[in-house]
């Protein structure tokens, strides 16, 4: 059984809600997002409830107290204190996560996308964009890979726009600004 969470205006980093894609080739390709969510933010502590709530479901004698227990992930990190796979903190490699938590969800099924007005919204659109709000529909649910790793993820259900933001990442045209186009600046040797 999982655990439906919501999160309202939260925003959109790492998007991968319209094409799967894996780290590598030994993975299925999932679709997927990772969730901005400031340490204020009012559906955190709901949030923090579901995940233990799916813990408690599928390891009880594990999540028998208040604490988060030693040896079980989350799906839910706080960027400023959490780091990634290579040891880094989050938030210093990602300076946007300052002060925020992060939160990735994921599945092999593709999410519902729509706007503002609930209606459907495709790739071609250009909605959708790492650094824009977004509203989010996801499940936690405990999960137990072999004997190894445990723990809590969420799964990616929906996805809503609602506001633009600043896009993450390079803007390609801007790489071209300190160019003025003539041909003279071209220098081959």
């Amino acid at each position: 059984m999982s655990k439906k969470i919501v999160l309202r205006n939260v925003r959109l980093s790492y998007e991968h809600i319209f094409t799967p894609s894996s780290f590598d080739d030994s993975q299925d390709a999932k679709y997927s997002a990772t969730l901005i969510v400031p340490e204020d933010h009012a559906d955190l502590p709901a949030l923090r409830k579901a995940l233990f709530e799916a813990g408690q479901e599928k390891f009880p004698a594990a999540f028998n107290g208040k604490a988060w227990p030693t040896g079980y992930t989350c799906a839910l990190k706080d960027a400023d204190k959490d780091t990634n796979d290579a040891g880094e903190v989050l938030a210093e490699k990602n300076p946007e996560y300052a002060g925020c938590y992060v939160v990735k969800a994921d599945s092999t099924r593709r999410p519902v996308v729509i706007g503002r007005k609930k209606e459907a919204l495709t790739e071609a659109d250009g909605v959708i964009y790492s650094g824009c709000y977004v509203n989010i529909s996801m499940a936690a649910a405990g999960y137990e890979f072999g004997k190894i790793k445990k723990g809590v993820k969420c799964y990616l259900n929906g996805v809503q726009f609602v506001a633009d933001g600043e896009r993450f990442g390079s803007d390609a045209m801007s790489d071209f600004d300190e160019l003025d186009g003539g041909e003279d600046d071209i220098d081959f040797m």
